[in-house]
């Protein structure tokens, strides 16, 4: 069975879907048969043989990779993977904390934890989890206390909007893959905001395009999505999560900018950065 050397850990929302199916696309590698598979959080005491049982061989494969957001948060994590191999590489992506912890409650509604209409505010009342997790100062330092910088690539969401070809290569080069390698899923569209109409046709697309990825067809399945019947049919399936719950609050940004502070200028000290594109943060020493 294969044994993973590479791990995503998070944080939720923060493009984690587009670091699996880059990864998913390169000749040099694979990735597990199911996301987050919450291993070195949730499903610990199954064992290493369970865990890597989740992971098909494949035979041009440089690096296998599976990515779990529950990892950054969770403190038993760092610690469990590092007694897993010291040498794995750890892979973090970060957006807006603010923008983070809205999303967390958009994906929340979809999932249908919370109902329908429920704002903002009142889901940050009623579940700790949405500012807990967008804590990065916190959950950074103690995976640092853990495993060396060098053994870390930390990019940010906003920065994947921008150039995902860039972050790619950041991504390859980091993993010891062919750095050059690239693929229309770096650039393909991923809402994050909508739930469908069918969810069983949604449940059924997502499986099969999850077995063309590990088939190495990921470029038949982007043309697949492009034509007009396919686009139709996903478009009808839709529906946009962002027009039923109410849009977050200005008071509230600006609280939870403000109790966020000391977080973000632990991570921009951890880092030697901070993203511009980060509205009420920029002003920091970094």
């Amino acid at each position: 069975m294969p044994k993973p050397t590479a791990i995503g850990i998070g944080a939720q929302k923060c493009a984690s879907s587009w670091i699996h199916a880059v990864l998913a696309a390169h000749p040099e590698g694979a990735v597990a048969r199911e996301k987050e598979l919450d291993f070195f959080s949730y499903y610990y005491d199954r064992g290493y043989r369970w865990y890597e049982s989740l992971f098909d061989v494949k035979s041009t494969a440089k690096v296998y990779f599976e990515n779990s957001p529950s990892y950054f948060h969770d403190p038993r994590a760092p610690e469990r993977v590092h007694a897993y191999d010291p040498a794995m590489k750890v892979l973090l992506l970060l957006r807006d904390p603010v923008e983070r912890a809205y999303s967390n409650h958009l994906h929340e509604v979809i999932k249908g934890h919370i109902p329908n209409g429920i704002s903002f505010e009142e889901g940050l009342a009623n579940n700790p989890s949405y500012l807990d997790q967008s804590r990065y100062g916190t959950h950074l330092g103690r995976w640092m206390q853990v495993f060396p910088r060098e053994q870390m690539l930390v990019l940010f969401a906003e920065d994947i909007k921008r150039d995902p070809g860039q972050q790619a290569r950041r991504v390859y080069e980091f993993l010891g893959m062919a750095p050059d390698f690239t693929t229309g899923l770096l650039s393909e569209r991923r809402n994050e905001s909508d739930r469908a109409r069918m969810p069983w046709l949604r449940n059924v697309l997502r499986a099969q395009g999850d077995r063309m990825r590990r088939m190495g067809l990921e470029e038949q399945l982007m043309n697949m999505k492009k034509l007009p019947p396919f686009r139709q049919m996903l478009a009808a399936n839709r529906i946009d999560v962002r027009a039923e719950v109410p849009k977050m609050l200005p008071e509230t940004r600006q609280k939870l900018t403000q109790e966020l502070q000391g977080e973000m200028e632990s991570l921009f000290q951890l880092l030697g950065r901070q993203p511009a594109e980060w509205p009420g943060f920029t002003r920091m020493r970094a």
